[in-house]
This record gives C-alpha cells, sequence and structure tokens, in this order.
C-alpha cells in the first residue's frame, strides 16, 4: 500500500488487526506445550502466503506494461513516445548511414529501441539478424560479424551493446540538440 498504491486502505488495514489479533489469540490462548512446533507451521504458513502473494501481485501489476505482440519473430511493440530531440537523432542516424542489428528475441535491442521510442525507432535502419525473424538478414549479420545485440554500425565501424542517446550522438558528430 505504502510503496505501490502511495494510499492506505481501510479493509486492508483492517484485515491486518483481524489476522494479527487472531495470531495472538492463537499464541496466548492456545494450551500449546511445544512453541517450536507453532513458531515453525507459522513461519511455513508465512512464506508460502508471502510467495503466493508476491506472485500474485506482480501478475496483475496495473503499471506493469504489456509489450507483446504474441507473433513468431516479431519484436514486442515499442511503447514510449518520441521527444523532438530523438526523432531528429533518428533521422540524423539515416543520413549517415547508420544501422542497428538486433534480434526480436533480445531485450537489450527493445531496450535501445525504448530509448528512441516509437515515432523515432521508424526513422532507424534497422537490420534482423535472428534466422528466425521476420524479414531477417542473418547473412548480411554474419558477414559483418555481428556476435552480439544490438550492435551499431556507425561509420564502417561495428559498436556491440545498448549504447545511451548521447553515446550514439557522440560516435555520429550529432550537433543538434541532445536533450534526450
Amino acid at each position: 500500500m505504502i510503496f505501490k498504491i502511495k494510499a492506505f486502505c481501510f479493509f486492508c488495514l483492517l484485515s491486518c488487526l483481524i489476522s494479527l489479533s487472531l495470531l495472538l489469540l492463537n499464541l496466548f490462548g492456545g494450551g500449546w506445550e511445544d512453541y517450536g512446533k507453532l513458531f515453525f507451521r507459522g513461519f511455513l504458513v508465512s512464506v508460502v502466503v508471502i510467495l503466493a502473494g508476491l506472485i500474485w501481485s506482480s501478475s496483475v501489476d496495473p503499471s506493469a506494461k504489456e509489450i507483446s505482440n504474441n507473433i513468431q519473430g516479431m519484436p514486442p511493440t515499442v511503447i514510449a513516445i518520441s521527444s523532438p530531440e530523438k526523432i531528429k537523432l533518428a533521422e540524423h542516424l539515416t543520413q549517415e548511414g547508420a544501422v542497428m542489428y538486433n534480434a526480436y528475441w533480445c531485450p537489450h535491442c527493445h531496450d535501445q529501441k525504448e530509448m528512441f521510442g516509437k515515432e523515432a525507432g521508424s526513422y532507424l535502419n534497422q537490420v534482423e539478424c535472428a534466422i528466425d525473424g521476420k524479414d531477417n538478414q542473418a547473412e548480411l549479420c554474419k558477414s559483418k560479424g555481428i556476435e552480439g545485440f544490438p550492435s551499431w554500425e556507425i561509420n564502417r565501424e561495428i559498436f556491440a551493446g545498448t549504447k545511451s542517446l548521447k553515446d550514439i550522438a557522440e560516435l555520429t558528430n550529432y550537433l543538434g540538440p541532445k536533450d534526450f
């Protein structure tokens, strides 16, 4: 409540108080001869409840964005919105002949595309290297010696790994606005 929704839920607090009351009644109201068994069972039940709660809460988290398009060989959908500065950088990269080599299944490639955003990403020269990817150019990637994704070809030089937009701008001598 405090960290995720930053609010207090009356019913959640009431549930917590009732559960705590039941625990205290069981601890002090029962005639337990061996408290070790009680605490061990309580610990196991607590672990199971916590794990189940974490699994359930992660599956219903409304802030988690759905990015899968469920089409084999297609990358996840880019959700981020591009700023005008990012679009200008993408246009500059295209004019300079920069190429991003990626694979549809690569999470780092998706992160790189999210940095640019949906609109700017449409300007980028992108090459799909996965053999089972849609419209793949796996032979071109192999001939260029691409081994990791994403990889950038800038001025006929290959740079592997996810790069910040400022690093990409510096590699291509971009002189436009850099408020990425």
